[in-house]
């Protein structure tokens, strides 16, 4: 089963003014401002048809020494589930699956004038796991 079942990415943006801001720069303490934390995951053409099971979670850090009230996220899915926002590549050729889901972030969670990033580790059944960090971000 090793790696059959990828996390590839994980990165913040935020849309304001119709322009996809990679690094955020939310106001902490308003939670009309939401940005957006994007997840790529690939997963090969036999995982995602037997559906392979994994734990997904999602934390986050401050690189500036602030605090984060973000709560862990902790999924149990499975590759290749439409619910979970998995697609085959192409449908008929066999070449796997992709992942690609939008969570929306309060930026209330995180403390005003700090630095922060997301990491994401998915768990397969076997123990294997795979571990990405996003882009830093600061929220103002």
């Amino acid at each position: 089963m090793a790696n059959d079942v990828k996390l590839v990415r994980l990165y913040v943006s935020s849309v304001a003014n119709g322009t996809l801001d990679d690094t955020p720069n939310e106001v902490g303490g308003n939670p009309k401002s939401p940005f957006y934390l994007m997840i790529e995951a690939d997963a090969s053409d036999p995982a995602g048809d037997n559906k392979y099971a994994y734990t997904l979670i999602i934390s986050a850090r401050s690189t500036s020494g602030n605090n984060t009230t973000f709560a862990q996220v902790i999924r149990n899915e499975q590759a290749g589930d439409p619910s979970a926002g998995w697609s085959q590549v192409t449908p008929a050729a066999n070449d796997g699956y992709v992942k690609e889901t939008t969570q929306s972030i309060n930026a209330a969670d995180f403390e005003a004038n700090g630095s922060y990033e997301f990491i994401g580790v998915l768990r397969l059944g076997d123990g294997t796991i795979s571990r990405v960090r996003s882009n830093e971000f600061f929220i103002i």
